[in-house]
This record gives C-alpha cells, structure tokens and sequence, in this order.
C-alpha cells in the first residue's frame, strides 16, 4: 500500500507540473539521490542569481543615499573636457592620473587626496572615477558633501524634526562605513575659508573620526578640497587627518594651473 501511495504522489506531481508548464517533469523523483543532487544545483545556481540581484540593488541604495551639496552631478571620464583649460595638455595628465588611480581603487583600498581651487574640476573627476568602479568593477559607492553634513548636524539640536535628522545622520555614518567608495566632497568649507578658518564642530569631527578609523586600510577614500592641507589641520584633529589624508604622493592629484570652469560659464 505504501508502495502505490508513492506512486501516486509522484503521477500527480508530474501530472501537475505538466499542466502548468506544458512539459514533462525534468527529474525522476523515484531517485532520490538525483533529485537531491539536482535540487542542490538548481538552490545553487538561485542563490547565486539572488546575490547579484542584491547586489546590485545595494550598489545604487548607497549611491541613492548620497549627500551633495546641490543637484546630484552626473559626469564620466568621457565627459573630461580638455580644451576648457588653457594648459590642454595639464587637463589631459589630470584625467589620466584620475583614471589611473581609480584602476588602482579596484584592486585594492586606498586614499585619494584632490586638492585646488574652486571650480577647477575636482569634484567632477570623483564622480567619474566613482562612475568607473560602480559601472566597471561593481563596486559600491557614494559621495557626501561635508559642508551639507555640517548643515545636518544643525538641524540635530534646533529644528522641528530634530528626531528625525538624528536618525538620518544615523544612517549616513553606516552607509559611508559600510560603502566600498567614499567620496567627501568639498572636505573642510564646514570649517571656512582661506582667511576665516575655524575649527569644525566636535560632534562632527568624531562622527567623521568612526567612519575614517572604521575605512582605514580596509576601504578606499577619496577627499576632494578647496583647502590647503595646513588648513585643514587648523580645523581637524590631527588623528582623523592621519586616517583621511593619504601621505602618498601617488595618490594625490592637485589642480594648480587649472581654471575656474564654472567663472567661465557666467
């Protein structure tokens, strides 16, 4: 009896199956080895699929969770338009370092400084090596602007929705810990100009401390700056610049020489 019961259950799964798909069962299910062996395979192949599915929807949720200081900027290294510089060939080498060090972020963690004056192209640069290593190494990434993460801390104590930008400033210091590229953008205009430089507010100085001591040696950086790095060490303790500030040469790209793109436009 045992024995039909079995061979029952297993006509009307097959039956069932041919009624939805049109097709024969593609297993025995008599053989319970194979049918063991083929279902490990298929959960494999599943979860698998299911990983990159995640996995791409965690690469846009970080971006989708940046924090810029105006429009969010869309820019690649195809954009990089040499003859907006006077010294073409200067705009050239710039790209390319950038383009170079973002080759260099894809095979391992590292820090990149971007130091020059306003308008000159950095932060446009960091968005197309962050384009690159999220479109061509599936790589996580998202930039924060320090001056607008400044603004949150503010609205922390003295706003109506005090409660929920606490929460919100919650997250973003998980997101920038937990993202495989991070860009700070505009890194030390909290803190003033050339000229009115004050020390950045504690609560932020330690916030920023966690997520460079948490990154350091394990994920990659990349600061871009209107300041000297002499000023930035009147602003900053000097323990988060050593973790943030890369002391390699290499990796640093400076803007002297280039000009004032957005001027021009006026």
């Amino acid at each position: 009896m045992e024995k039909v019961n079995v061979i029952v259950k297993i006509a009307s799964l097959k039956k069932a199956y041919r009624d939805k798909w049109g097709e024969d069962i593609p297993f025995d299910l008599s053989d319970q080895e194979w049918c063991k062996s083929y279902l490990a395979k298929e959960n494999k192949k599943r979860t698998t699929a299911d990983n990159a599915v995640m996995r791409q929807r965690n690469k846009y949720r970080f971006y989708n969770n940046s924090l810029w200081s105006g429009d969010p900027v869309k820019f690649t290294f195809a954009d990089w338009d040499v003859h907006k510089q006077p010294d073409i060939e200067l705009a050239k080498n710039t790209g390319n370092k950038a383009y170079i060090l973002a080759n260099k972020i894809a095979e391992k963690p590292i820090n990149v400084l971007m130091l020059g004056n306003p308008g000159t192209g950095k932060t446009s640069l960091a968005v197309a090596m962050m384009h690159r290593l999220q479109e061509e190494f599936d790589m996580t990434t998202m930039l924060v602007s320090t001056d607008s993460m400044s603004r949150m801390f503010s609205h922390m104590y003295d706003a109506p929705d005090a409660a929920k930008t606490k929460y919100r400033m919650k997250l973003l210091v998980k997101a920038m810990i937990e993202v495989d590229v991070l860009v700070l953008d505009d890194f030390g205009t909290e803190g003033g100009m050339r000229g009115a430089i004050r020390e950045v507010r504690k609560d932020m100085q330690e916030r920023l401390y966690d997520v460079a001591d948490a990154r350091f040696g394990k994920r990659s950086t990349i600061v871009t700056s209107n300041n000297t790095t002499a000023e930035l060490a009147q602003m900053y303790n000097a323990k988060l610049l050593s973790r943030l500030l890369t002391r390699n040469d290499d990796h640093k790209i400076t803007f002297d020489g280039m000009e004032d793109v957005r001027a021009s436009m006026i």
